[in-house]
């Protein structure tokens, strides 16, 4: 009971955005269970008494912490199976046949028969019906355990294949950023990626706000987005960079830790970028700020080709912004032609930890330091 509280408050929110890994991730932990279960009797024969009960505690918190990703994952995914490109779809009809289709395999079961020169000679039990056919064959530990690994390990490889089937529309970090990767990279008359391509690059078990080359691997930068103010103020805040965001609902920065002040802020280490959001903030403020994250991590890894060290990172920023705010209307017009859905993003798992509701700038440096301070 606790695993389903807990998990529902720390991973409701991120369901929707990563649909696709926790609905895999809910039948790798129902398997767990089920592995648990089954050796649980061998844990008797060990030194630690009350290892067996502990197992099947554990094997109960997975079960709930299954119940808590599939339930959340699913109806997001159903959600998607309910929106189709052209017409309207019903969710309700959809959950209502889906809710029922056990029933009509269990039916079949019991309806088919195969029929050879007129006698009927058995029944088959598709699905369902099929663990009574291998139980009564199942009489020593290793036949056991062998079929055991074998369903669990056919029971993931093909879910794994569902998943990686799945071709979901909406944006969140990772699909937005494989779609602009390749629309900055195809010039001229840039184009986005269409949902098929995005599902074939995106990785399903992906770190949340990681920026990833999608042919190297090799990780560019990381971002999160409903930061606090005070993660960026490591440092003096340069009055530009409030200048620069005035008119945006939104304010990007770098992390403290990878930044070093000499004259101007310079980027070395790790990049690790933070958004904070200011009052009033939409999903369409949230996409053109992680657009500006995924063009600024892909700038700074073509300079650090030369040098760790990249120096002027506000230039940097102020260069790109300019950049990004001339090329979104075209990017979001473009995906939207592809069948993208750019108006229901899942790019914010839960609640911003904090809300900016005003700046004050000030021209004077000093004044700036000491606020800081």
């Amino acid at each position: 009971m606790h695993a389903a509280i807990v998990a529902a408050h720390i991973l409701g929110s991120s369901l929707a955005p990563d649909a696709k890994k926790y609905r895999l991730l809910a039948d790798m932990l129902n398997d767990a269970a089920v592995i648990l279960d089954t050796l649980s009797p061998r844990f008797d024969t060990l030194f630690f008494p009350g290892l067996r009960v502990a197992a099947l505690c554990l094997s109960a918190s997975f079960r709930s912490l299954c119940a808590i990703s599939a339930g959340g994952s699913k109806a997001s995914i159903s959600l998607h199976f309910a929106t189709p490109l052209k017409g309207t779809g019903d969710v309700g009809d959809l959950n209502a046949k889906d809710a029922s289709k056990e029933t009509v395999l269990a039916l079949l079961g019991m309806l088919v028969r195969l029929y050879i020169d007129g006698n009927v000679l058995l029944v088959l039990f598709i699905f369902s019906k099929l663990g009574t056919l291998i139980v009564p064959h199942l009489t020593t530990p290793w036949t056991i355990y062998t079929t055991l690994i074998v369903l669990v390990g056919l029971h993931l490889t093909i879910n794994y294949i569902g998943v990686r089937g799945l071709v979901l529309r909406t944006l969140n970090g990772q699909r937005t950023w494989i779609a602009w990767s390749a629309y900055m990279h195809t010039q001229p008359g840039r184009a986005p990626l269409t949902p098929v391509e995005v599902a074939h690059l995106e990785r399903i078990f992906e770190r949340p706000g990681t920026f990833r080359d999608p042919k190297s691997g090799v990780i560019l930068g990381q971002c999160t987005i409903g930061s606090s103010f005070s993660e960026i103020l490591g440092g003096p805040i340069p009055p530009r960079l409030l200048e620069l965001f005035k008119d945006e609902r939104y304010l990007l920065w770098f992390d403290r830790r990878c930044l070093f002040w000499s004259d101007s802020p310079s980027i070395q280490g790790s990049l690790r970028l933070h958004i904070c959001l200011k009052d009033g903030y939409n999903t369409k403020d949230q996409l053109k700020a992680w657009i500006l994250a995924a063009e600024l991590c892909r700038v700074i890894s073509a300079r650090r080709s030369t040098s760790n060290v990249v120096d002027d990172a506000l230039g940097i920023l102020e260069e790109t912004y300019g950049k990004v705010v001339e090329l979104v209307p075209d990017f979001v017009e473009k995906m939207q032609a592809l069948g993208w859905n750019t108006h229901d993003c899942a790019l914010l798992s839960g609640s911003p930890v904090a809300v900016i509701l005003s700046v004050e700038n000030s021209a004077d440096e000093a004044t700036e330091r000491k606020k800081t301070r």
